[in-house]
């Protein structure tokens, strides 16, 4: 399942979330970078199944997210995808009100 937040800029809206979580301001969530690339990860009981993935569309319209089970997880993606989702939401939904206007689901 992935979630798009609809923004006016994909680009500093994911920015500001990595800025805030680099920082320090939110102590649920670290930055894990593999491959070069950056995961968000729960501190909590979702983070040691799996990562939350941010990415754009082409015209950076839509800030994307989709999570990522590790392979030493050996259940679904789908057997938590909705709980560490939720957790995402809510730091979407406390700290960055207004940077979307809208939520898609596929």
């Amino acid at each position: 399942m992935t979630l798009k937040f609809k923004t006016s800029n994909a680009t500093n809206f994911k920015n500001e979330i990595i800025k805030l979580i680099n920082d320090g301001r939110l102590s649920t969530w670290e930055i894990l970078i593999i491959d070069g690339t950056e995961y968000l990860k729960h501190t909590g009981q979702w983070g040691q199944k799996g990562v939350i993935k941010l990415t754009k569309d082409n015209n950076n319209e839509y800030l994307t997210s989709q999570v990522f089970k590790f392979d030493s997880y050996t259940g679904e993606v789908k057997d938590f995808e909705g709980y560490y989702l939720g957790r995402f939401c809510e730091l979407i939904f406390v700290n960055f009100p207004k940077n979307f206007s809208s939520i898609e689901k596929n």
